[in-house]
């Protein structure tokens, strides 16, 4: 068969494109997989989200606090004490869940348990938590859990998303909503039921999508199936609904990191809160309102000090000075400049380690 030579110029790029790419899925197969689900996932209708929870729902796990059968070596499932959810976050067995799901698990005769959405049990030991987030990492003694793929691009406002999870027991269950906001600032748990939301360290992803009680420590994705965020707390009220906030997968992969790393995440404590109310000519800098008698900047900062400056960094807000003092590690001096009565002063401080385990 004779071939057209006016069809050569066309021919030639499509039979080497073929050739490279017969070579490249030889010696490595998992490309034709990634480039399958590029596809696939680019033809998805709109109408539907089945991709998206079929990809993510083998990592998201149902996670129980029980008491312990009498040997000591399943849980009594009649004696359920706290449901909730997890995620398959590396390989080798590694979930993250909220640290207020297994705070329970540290009690005598209670245990911590993951189940597979298929029904298998692992016995769960923690690895770490951190109270701040209101994270805490979870191992299993296996390595046939698949880890959930995580969005590496910062969601956006108006974002589809889908909250995986256990709510209320019933098992895995998806709601669906979009991103209402970013950058929504909290502080951790206040007490082992209520969570602080206002200043902190968290720049939690809100949402609509409904997060019930259960739905703790479990995903929320994006359309393409793709961790955005650990679901963790949400507004409910006779006036609130649809407010729920999610630790960003940012924010998640460096606490687990650092938990796996050191056994804890380190952040440097001052021990101070703002005045919460500035004045009008006040545009930057925070005002001490309070001061911890047991913390560093007591003796040394004074209420009604205006924090303008922390190792030359100008400091604008709150949110920076916390920012900035979380991000340093405990033992480090950094130089303070105030205006204590309009009058500006140096100090220095060295910080101690933030301790926010709950009695």
């Amino acid at each position: 068969m004779k071939i057209n030579k006016k069809l050569l110029p066309f021919l030639i790029p499509v039979i080497t494109g073929l050739i490279i790419g017969s070579v490249v899925l030889i010696i490595h197969p998992s490309t034709g997989k990634k480039l399958g689900d590029i596809i696939y996932s680019s033809g998805v209708s709109v109408e539907s989200y089945s991709y998206a929870v079929g990809r993510a729902a083998p990592s998201v796990m149902n996670i129980y606090v029980a008491h312990l059968n009498d040997d000591y070596t399943k849980p009594d499932t009649d004696n359920i004490i706290t449901s909730a959810s997890g995620v398959v976050y590396y390989k080798n067995g590694i979930i993250v869940t909220n640290y207020h799901v297994v705070t329970a698990g540290n009690e005598p005769d209670n245990g911590i348990w993951a189940q597979t959405r298929d029904g298998k049990i692992f016995k769960a030991f923690v690895v770490g938590t951190d109270r701040r987030t209101d994270l805490a990492v979870l191992k299993v003694e296996t390595s046939d859990l698949p880890p959930i793929n995580k969005v590496k691009k910062d969601p956006k406002v108006g974002d589809i998303v889908l909250a995986i999870g256990n709510p209320n027991n019933l098992g895995q269950t998806v709601t669906h909503g979009i991103v209402s906001a970013l950058s929504r600032s909290g502080s951790g748990l206040l007490t082992k039921d209520q969570m602080n939301i206002r200043q902190g360290v968290q720049e939690l992803i809100q949402t609509d999508a409904p997060i019930n009680q259960g739905n703790s420590g479990g995903a929320l994705i994006n359309s393409q199936g793709l961790l955005i965020g650990i679901n963790t707390a949400s507004f409910n009220s006779e006036s609130t609904y649809g407010i729920g906030f999610a630790v960003p997968t940012s924010m998640v992969t460096k606490v687990v990191d650092e938990i796996l790393a050191h056994g804890k995440v380190e952040r440097g404590y001052l021990g101070i809160s703002d005045a919460e109310v500035s004045s009008l000519a006040q545009t930057t800098g925070v005002t001490v309102g309070f001061i911890d008698p047991q913390g560093p900047a007591f003796g040394i900062l004074k209420i009604g000090d205006i924090i303008k400056k922390v190792d030359d960094v100008e400091i604008a807000d709150v949110r920076q000075l916390i920012d900035l003092i979380s991000q340093s590690k405990p033992g480090r001096t950094l130089t303070f400049e105030i205006l204590r009565n309009n009058d500006p002063r140096t100090e220095s401080i060295t910080l101690t380690e933030d301790n926010t385990s709950i009695e």
